[in-house]
């Protein structure tokens, strides 16, 4: 996970009112989902790099793609 989550405590000054207690509560929320997404995101863009990464390094041989390509009903090379 490289996703930077930036973690600090919110004060509610003395004598806040409702609105602006639930806004800032609101901003927690919203700041804990958006840094979840971006952390997903970033797991699966990994994921996705790696396995990418696996089917790059291991090629396919020339006679399996000719096998294939004869299922296909399309000419061999």
């Amino acid at each position: 996970m490289s996703a930077v989550a930036y973690d600090s405590t919110f004060a509610v000054p003395r004598g806040a009112t409702t609105v602006e207690r639930w806004s800032i509560r609101l901003a927690k929320v919203l700041t804990r989902w958006a840094t979840e997404r971006a952390e997903r995101r970033q797991e699966r863009r990994d994921a996705m790099l790696a396995a990418i990464h696996a089917e790059q390094a291991h090629p396919t041989p020339p006679l399996a793609t000719d096998h294939l390509l004869a299922q296909a009903g399309l000419r061999r090379r």
